[in-house]
């Protein structure tokens, strides 16, 4: 399907855009502001368009609305960290189409718009995660570190056993150590956790 994401966290936005894409879905684009919203789906026209419910402390239900007046067909997802109650509300009026959590898995996230595409009213596959549940930081080790801060360049694991002089099973371990102390099940969550917890800066390379 051809989708549009949205989101502030210009890192989190690629890496989304690029996991949707190994999926098979077509991104249409990357959005980083509320200002380009509109017009990157008035542009593109896509089946949905993927927002995040906070831009720089700005709500995006206004755009949201705005997409449903001037284009019905595009279906909205929002994308959140929290169970705001008004979006909640926005589902309910028919403003989305869904919400989902950013710290669900991919492939929830997924089966998900799958749904949405097909024209189901979603309103949650899981609930949001509960305010007090985030997992408590557990400090990385330096190996870890530049694993994270190679996946943030987008490398892969065969690029990482490079960068790393490592085997593949090791840069695995790696990975899975770091998802663990980040609590959370994928990469892109992983990106996700990092940046908004100051390991990651975007564009941060390792060299």
């Amino acid at each position: 399907m051809r989708i549009a994401v949205c989101d502030d966290h210009v890192m989190f936005a690629d890496a989304l855009a690029d996991a949707l894409q190994r999926l098979g879905h077509v991104v249409v684009g990357t959005a980083v502001t509320l200002d380009q919203v509109a017009d990157l789906v008035t542009r593109e026209r896509p089946e949905i368009c993927v927002l995040d419910l906070w831009f720089d402390g700005r709500p995006s239900l206004s755009v949201a609305c705005r997409l449903r007046e001037e284009q019905p067909e595009v279906r909205v997802v929002l994308l959140t960290a929290d169970s705001a109650p008004e979006a909640g509300a926005a589902l309910d009026c028919g403003v989305i189409q869904a919400i989902v959590g950013k710290h669900w898995s991919l492939a929830l996230i997924d089966q998900t718009l799958a749904r949405v595409a097909a024209g189901r009213h979603v309103r949650r596959l899981v609930p949001l995660r509960a305010e007090g549940t985030e997992p408590v930081p557990a400090p990385l080790t330096g190996r870890e570190q530049e694993v994270l801060a190679l996946l943030a360049t987008g490398a892969s694991t065969t690029e990482m056993r490079q960068r790393l002089e490592v085997s593949e099973h090791t840069v695995r371990t790696h990975v899975r150590s770091l998802l663990s102390k980040l609590g959370v099940h994928s990469r892109i969550e992983a990106l996700r956790v990092a940046h908004d917890r100051g390991l990651v800066q975007t564009g941060t390379a390792l060299w």
